[in-house]
């Protein structure tokens, strides 16, 4: 608009019909007139508008994403383990004594790289420093000990299904949340299980809690099951560490080896994610009334078991890819 502007008065228009044409001002023409004859085309070259001054530089962006990233809200004394809005909000005007809206906090955040997301719960107990001696040196040395029995290498884990579990997403009109009719009852199933790396899966599933008893008769149906030497790893459960249990791995110590995990780090375990499909398989299907919730459970468990490539990806999450590491796949 300022070049046909300028054009139409330099080939004798009025600036004022120039303005009235153009539906601008006259003033407006007559300081592109202005700007076109003190410094020709280049004056008249619409700009974009800088907008307002940032209210953090650079330096105390780099200094915000670091404390974000790499301390705990607890550690600056905000009483809270979680990076919130407010939270920041008020990291800011500490460190650097100023106040700014949600809004803003908000751009800085995903300027920085960073978005909300739901952390991964860790036991504060934890070491990190053993769980990298065991991926690295003690697994290794297990799986040289299962090649040298020609042993089968499996992982041991439990856990409970719960009826009442929470049921996953689905679209639905804005405004108005979904139904899903579900039983009402809250009925519970737990299952123990154990897995290989070549895909193989046992499982047992039982009421109540996990008893010595229980986890003896699952290692005797794994040895029936199996003919050669096993290695077993699994957590430090109080059953598996039970005297009838330390009995028991001790008279078969012929065919039967066991190895714990590190404390705490049940993220080493690749039994695990089966207990990550089972629970989500029930979120996107839930148990309807008159199921049977127990035969539904040990259903989808034998699903799983047959399912060898299924187990098998299950070690190829990056928490466990340390066990194809150590095999050598």
């Amino acid at each position: 608009m300022r070049f046909i502007a300028v054009r139409a008065v330099l080939d004798g228009e009025t600036q004022r019909s120039v303005a009235k044409r153009l539906q601008v001002s006259f003033q407006t023409v007559c300081r592109w007139m202005k700007q076109y004859r003190e410094q020709g085309e280049a004056g008249i070259v619409s700009t974009k508008a800088e907008g307002p001054t940032k209210k953090l530089n650079e330096r105390q962006v780099g200094k915000l994403r670091r404390i974000i990233v790499g301390k705990n809200p607890r550690q600056l004394n905000f009483g809270t383990a979680l990076w919130t809005l407010p939270i920041v909000t008020d990291l800011i005007q500490k460190l650097f004594d100023k106040i700014l809206h949600a809004t803003t906090v908000s751009r800085y955040l995903h300027e920085m790289g960073l978005t909300p997301q739901k952390p991964v719960r860790v036991a504060f107990q934890r070491d990190d420093n053993e769980c990298r001696s065991w991926m690295e040196e003690e697994f290794p040395a297990i799986v040289r000990e299962a090649k040298r029995k020609q042993a089968v290498l499996l992982f041991a884990d439990e856990t409970g299904v719960s009826e009442d579990h929470t049921v996953a997403r689905t679209w639905g009109e804005r405004g108005k949340t979904p139904t899903v009719r579900v039983s009402g009852a809250r009925r519970r199933t737990n299952v123990i299980s154990a897995v290989s790396p070549r895909g193989r899966c046992w499982f047992r599933c039982y009421g109540g809690t996990l008893n010595a008893g229980r986890y003896v008769e699952f290692l005797m149906d794994l040895l029936r099951d199996i003919r050669g030497p096993i290695v077993l790893i699994h957590d430090r459960h109080p059953a598996h560490k039970a005297a009838i249990v330390k009995r028991f791995i001790h008279e078969h110590a012929d065919r039967l080896t066991v190895h714990e995990l590190p404390p705490y780090a049940p993220h080493l375990n690749p039994d695990e994610h089966v207990w990550s499909y089972l629970k989500g398989r029930f979120k996107s299907c839930p148990v309807m009334e008159g199921d049977n919730f127990y035969e539904r459970v040990e259903a989808t468990m034998n699903d799983i078991a047959h399912d060898k490539p299924l187990v098998r990806s299950f070690f190829d999450h990056p928490e466990v890819k340390y066990v194809k590491a150590a095999l050598g796949w």
